[in-house]
């Protein structure tokens, strides 16, 4: 999904087939292609990769540094630093005392939710030198609440790194629109992985048609659904068939009558 401003558009998406099969690839394996696939737009300045820790690999991150992108993931506790000791040492022993809470807007204007942040700049593995910002919603929350977020963008402070993190949110209510609004899942096909990727495209196409034809209804601010859009597109198409199913009745009727 590429997302700027208030926009959550699907870009692209693969079939994650059954592991008995002899063309099943892991879902970071596709996740690569679909990078490598990634052509970006010419007036966009600069490509920041957002995703959870199921897709923070190491494979993942180098692809993304080689192609000049730069990344904002939540990183699993097994990563380590230069020195061999483990992120999971650093969110165990940082003491509450050194968290510092910060504010992120929400997407309802005049919102906004408390974040308590611990900021550390650091040279992670097989990464490089990186921003680390330990985040969680209580300041007495013990360790095993506190998410990691790790950035490669120079100078971000943590409320900006928490507020990019959060877009991810925007995947989840975009699935829930394809399933809801244009029958993701919903098409009767057999398990043929053809039809099934035929399928998946006529969902998104029609999502990329609806925002199309409906984008004066899409808000600088704020939030909006793909169902209020798909309602208003419905009563702006309305109107028209009813007068092109009676356009043809009276055209039938003036051709019955000539005939007679």
């Amino acid at each position: 999904m590429l997302q700027w401003g208030n926009y959550r558009i699907p870009v692209d998406f693969e079939l994650v087939r059954r592991k008995d099969d002899p063309k099943y690839r892991s879902e970071n394996a596709l996740f690569r292609w679909m990078l490598v696939r990634f052509r970006r737009p010419s007036w966009a300045e600069m490509v920041v990769v957002v995703a959870d820790a199921a897709f923070a690999s190491k494979a993942n991150i180098q692809l993304i540094q080689r192609r000049g992108f730069c990344f904002v993931m939540a990183f699993a506790r097994t990563w380590c630093f230069e020195n061999g000791h483990a992120l999971k040492d650093l969110v165990t022993h940082v003491p509450k005392k050194h968290y510092r809470r910060c504010w992120v807007p929400l997407e309802e204007p005049g919102r906004r939710r408390t974040y308590w942040t611990y900021t550390k700049r650091a040279c992670l593995r097989q990464i490089g030198d990186v921003t680390i910002v330990l985040s969680k919603q209580r300041r007495n929350d013990g360790p095993k609440q506190a998410k990691i977020l790790v950035t490669n963008l120079p100078d971000m402070r943590a409320r900006q790194l928490v507020d990019v993190y959060r877009r991810r949110w925007s995947v989840e209510l975009l699935m829930k629109e394809l399933q809801g609004a244009t029958g993701l899942g919903q098409h009767q096909v057999t398990k043929d992985p053809q039809r099934i990727e035929r399928s998946v495209a006529i969902a998104v196409m029609a999502y990329l048609l609806l925002l199309k034809f409906r984008a004066p209804d899409i808000p600088e601010q704020g939030p909006w659904s793909a169902f209020t859009l798909t309602r208003n597109f419905t009563w702006q198409m309305a109107p028209a068939q009813v007068e092109r199913s009676v356009e043809q009745r009276l055209r039938t009727r003036l051709q019955e009558r000539t005939a007679a």
